[in-house]
């Protein structure tokens, strides 16, 4: 599979924490206090998530370069991490797809989005940013810590798709009630030369945002643009999720 189509699952699984019930009051932390307990929210979310399941919708949508849709893919799905069966495609539409899918075909489709999911713990990726703290500020009725990060040189990557995020640049905005992630902003610090020859990502743009400020799993929504460059073409991409209906599994 190409980079470009492992970047955006990757950033989801960095971007996407839930609560632990911590409460922050007066003047900020300290820095490392705040990243430590953001860190333990994303450890517990990945135990808490295994019992869970949500509804998700992704867009996948491919743009010409004054960033018009030419074609694009709407699957809406079941998400249950850690089953047998993770995902499960309730239904597919777009481009270039059959009229009417059976049901051996879309399942096809869900194991397919299965393989894209990428794991990235917190705890992993702090390591490979310099985080600087901003200011406090107030969104959707709460106040919140913004921290910022830049990449560090020269950091170790496993494969392509670690490389690029090595290069991400952004805030984050963190709830200083309960320490959840309510905001993501990120770009692409520098083109990143990938697996094809001669090929670069240039352009990455990356937004989260949690629309929960009470407590418990989601609703959030993920948007992530790509541009990649090679010899004579340029490819456009961008992927919107939305995920919603959090509740225990039966």
């Amino acid at each position: 599979m190409p980079t470009y189509q492992k970047i955006v699952p990757a950033l989801f699984a960095l971007a996407f924490s839930s609560l632990i019930c911590t409460s922050a009051s007066g003047a900020p932390p300290p820095l490392s206090t705040i990243v430590q307990r953001v860190i333990a929210r994303d450890d517990a979310n990945q135990k808490a998530l295994r019992s869970m399941e949500y509804h998700e919708s992704l867009k996948i949508e491919r743009l010409d370069s004054q960033e018009r849709v030419t074609q694009q893919q709407i699957l809406q799905m079941i998400v249950r991490p850690g089953t047998s069966q993770e995902i499960q495609v309730l239904s597919e539409k777009g481009d270039d797809l059959p009229s009417n899918p059976d049901e051996a075909a879309l399942q096809a489709q869900g194991k397919k989005a299965q393989k894209m999911a990428v794991s990235f713990a917190l705890k992993d990726m702090a390591n490979r940013f310099n985080i600087t703290y901003t200011r406090t500020d107030a969104i959707q009725g709460q106040s919140v810590y913004i921290v910022a990060f830049e990449p560090k040189l020269d950091q170790p990557y496993r494969d392509q798709t670690e490389k690029v995020l090595n290069h991400l640049r952004g805030h984050i905005w963190i709830s200083s009630r309960d320490y959840s992630v309510l905001k993501i902003d990120a770009t692409l610090a520098q083109p990143v030369e990938i697996a094809w020859i001669f090929a670069h990502i240039n352009a990455v743009d990356f937004h989260y945002r949690l629309n929960n400020t009470s407590g418990g799993m989601g609703p959030a929504w993920i948007q992530t643009s790509v541009r990649v460059d090679a010899p004579f073409v340029t490819i456009r991409q961008r992927m919107t999720v939305d995920m919603t209906q959090f509740q225990p599994r039966m």
